[in-house]
C-alpha cells in the first residue's frame, strides 16, 4: 500500500471515529434524565432535577399552594378562613409537563436538540382562579352580606291619587372580580413554596413542613345598584292623573241568568292592565292583554255578540274594559289609534263611546302621544271598573267628550212561519230595537275655555228586527239566513268564543 493511501485509511477511520463519538455524545446528552441546566418556573428553579425528583418537587408545591390559607376579611362583617383550593385556586401541573415533553421523549438527537433549545427557560406554571367556586366559597364564608338584596323604589300612589316615591335600596356586596385580581397578585412565587428535598432521605414522605401563615386580604367591596332608582322613575315624567273613566257593569236580564262570568272576566282583564306603563310614542295593543288574561286566569262563560245577536259565549265582558280604558284616553287627550263600536249598543257608556274587541278582526289601540310616560292604574269590583291615567300634560288644559245621535234606525220587521198558529194568526216573538248613527266629538279646553273641536268616530249601530211568527201559509220564510252549504266564520266581540266554539 503506497504511502498516500495509508495516510487517506488512517484519515477516514479518524473521521468514522469522530463520527461516532459525536453520535454517541449527542445520545448521551439527549438520554439525561434531568432537567436541562438552568431551567427555571418562576423563582423555582428546576435546571438539573431528575425527571422523578421534578416530579415529586411539582406535586409538594402544588399541594403546599393549595393549602395556603387565605384570611379574608368583609368590614363589618368579620373575618374567614379558607384554603386556596377551597376558593377556587386550580393548577395544571401537566402544563409544566407538556413544555419538557420533548427532551424527555423521542429520538435521542431530537431530545438533544430540545435540550439545548430549553437551556436557561423560564417555564409557564400558571395557577387559575375558577370565579364560580370563589363565589360558592364566599357564599358559605359570608352567608349575611350574599343575604343583602338591592330594592327597587316604588312609586306609590294612594286613594286621592297622591303620587309619591319610596327610595331605593343600595347595598354592599363583594367585588368578586377585583377579589380575583388581587387573590392571583397574593400567591406566592413558586421559588417560596418549601418542598422536602430529595436528600431528605426515604422519610421525607412522612415529614411535614411547618404551615405558613395565613395570608391576610381585604376583601374590596362594591356598592350595587337596584333595576330602579326614585331618580330614574321621577325621571319618567309621571306627575299626576291626566285622565279617569269608570263604567258599571249592566244588571243580569233575569234572576236565572248569572252575571258570575261576566264579574270574573272584567276583573281578570283589569287586573292584566295594572300598571302598564307606556314610554312616550308607545302604541297600546289591547290583543296581547287579552291572550295574557286568558293564560294567566281564564275566560268563564258570559254573553257575547256574535253576528250581531246576544248570545251565550266566553269572556263576555272584556269589552267594558276596553271601553272604558278608550274613555279615559279620549279625557286625557291622547290619540287613539285603533277602535271600532260595538254592532249593537251597550248600556255601560253612551252611544259613540265604546269600544269593541274580536280576535284577529277588531282591536284597540292608542298611542302615548305625550312627552312622558304613561302608566294604567285599574280598580274594579262586583259592578264597576275604573281605569286611572297617569302622567303629565298641561293642568290647565282638559277634554270634553259629547256623541250626537244624527239618525235613529227603525227595526226592521222579519216573519217566520209558525204551523201552530191558526192561518191568519200572528204573534210577535221577539221585540226589535232601533238603531243608530252617531257621531262623537272631543272638546279641548283651557282653563274652560273650549281651544279646539275635533271629530272622533263616526258610528253606526244596527237595528234589531222585530220577528213575528205567522200562522198557516200566510207568512215568508227568514230570508237572512245563509244558502245552504254556506257556514261564515262567525264575528264574536265582547268575547273571545261564542257557542260554536265551546
Amino acid at each position: 500500500m503506497s504511502r498516500w493511501n495509508l495516510r487517506f485509511h488512517w484519515i477516514w477511520i479518524g473521521t468514522l471515529a469522530l463520527m461516532l463519538a459525536i453520535f454517541v455524545s449527542i445520545a448521551a446528552y439527549g438520554s439525561l434524565a434531568r432537567v436541562p441546566a438552568g431551567v427555571r418556573v418562576a423563582g423555582w428553579p428546576i435546571g438539573g432535577l431528575s425527571w422523578p425528583e421534578l416530579e415529586r418537587q411539582l406535586a409538594a408545591k402544588t399541594s403546599a399552594l393549595l393549602e395556603q390559607k387565605v384570611r379574608l376579611t368583609v368590614t363589618g362583617s368579620g373575618s374567614a378562613e379558607r384554603t386556596l383550593r377551597q376558593l377556587g385556586l386550580e393548577i395544571n401541573s401537566q402544563e409544566l409537563l407538556t413544555q419538557l415533553q420533548p427532551v424527555r421523549e423521542g429520538p435521542p438527537y431530537r431530545r438533544a436538540a430540545a435540550r439545548w433549545r430549553l437551556r436557561g427557560a423560564s417555564l409557564a406554571l400558571t395557577p387559575a382562579l375558577s370565579a364560580d367556586k370563589l363565589r360558592a366559597a364566599l357564599s358559605e364564608a359570608f352567608p349575611q352580606v350574599y343575604a343583602r338584596k338591592p330594592t327597587d323604589a316604588k312609586r306609590l300612589i294612594d286613594a286621592n291619587d297622591a303620587i309619591r316615591y319610596v327610595p331605593e335600596v343600595r347595598v354592599e356586596r363583594i367585588d368578586e372580580g377585583q377579589l380575583l385580581g388581587r387573590l392571583q397578585t397574593a400567591l406566592p412565587d413558586w421559588g417560596a413554596i418549601a418542598a422536602v428535598p430529595e436528600s431528605a432521605g426515604p422519610e421525607a414522605a412522612d415529614h411535614q413542613l411547618p404551615s405558613p401563615a395565613a395570608l391576610p386580604l381585604d376583601v374590596p367591596m362594591r356598592t350595587q345598584e337596584p333595576a330602579m332608582t326614585e331618580q330614574a322613575l321621577r325621571a319618567q315624567g309621571i306627575i299626576r292623573k291626566i285622565g279617569e273613566f269608570t263604567t258599571v257593569s249592566p244588571p243580569a236580564p233575569s234572576a236565572a241568568v248569572s252575571i258570575e262570568g261576566r264579574v270574573h272576566n272584567v276583573r281578570s282583564t283589569a287586573a292584566s292592565l295594572q300598571d302598564v306603563l307606556l314610554k312616550p310614542g308607545e302604541v297600546f295593543d289591547y290583543a296581547p292583554f287579552i291572550e295574557r288574561t286568558e293564560r294567566q286566569f281564564g275566560f268563564k262563560e258570559a254573553p257575547v255578540i256574535v253576528n250581531g245577536k246576544l248570545v251565550p259565549g266566553i269572556g263576555g265582558g272584556i269589552c267594558q274594559v276596553s271601553s272604558t280604558l278608550y274613555n279615559a284616553v279620549l279625557r286625557a287627550g291622547l290619540t287613539v289609534v285603533e277602535r271600532r263600536n260595538h254592532s249593537l249598543p251597550v248600556s255601560y257608556v253612551a252611544l259613540g263611546q265604546d269600544a269593541t274587541f274580536a280576535t284577529g278582526h277588531i282591536n284597540f289601540k292608542f298611542r302615548n302621544s305625550t312627552d312622558h310616560y304613561l302608566l294604567i292604574r285599574t280598580a274594579s269590583d262586583e259592578r264597576s271598573v275604573t281605569v286611572k291615567l297617569f302622567g303629565q300634560t298641561p293642568p290647565d288644559i282638559s277634554y270634553e267628550i259629547e256623541s250626537k245621535t244624527l239618525e235613529t234606525l227603525p227595526p226592521p220587521v222579519k216573519y217566520v212561519l209558525n204551523s201552530t198558529l191558526p192561518s191568519g194568526k200572528q204573534e210577535i216573538v221577539m221585540q226589535g230595537k232601533p238603531g243608530y248613527v252617531v257621531e262623537t266629538f272631543r272638546y279641548k279646553k283651557q282653563n274652560g275655555v273650549v281651544l279646539s273641536q275635533e271629530k272622533i268616530s263616526r258610528d253606526t249601530y244596527h237595528a234589531q228586527p222585530t220577528v213575528i211568527a205567522s200562522g198557516g201559509g200566510s207568512g215568508t220564510l227568514d230570508r237572512t239566513a245563509p244558502p245552504p252549504g254556506e257556514s261564515p266564520a262567525p264575528l264574536i266581540e265582547d268575547g273571545v268564543r261564542g257557542p260554536a266554539f265551546r
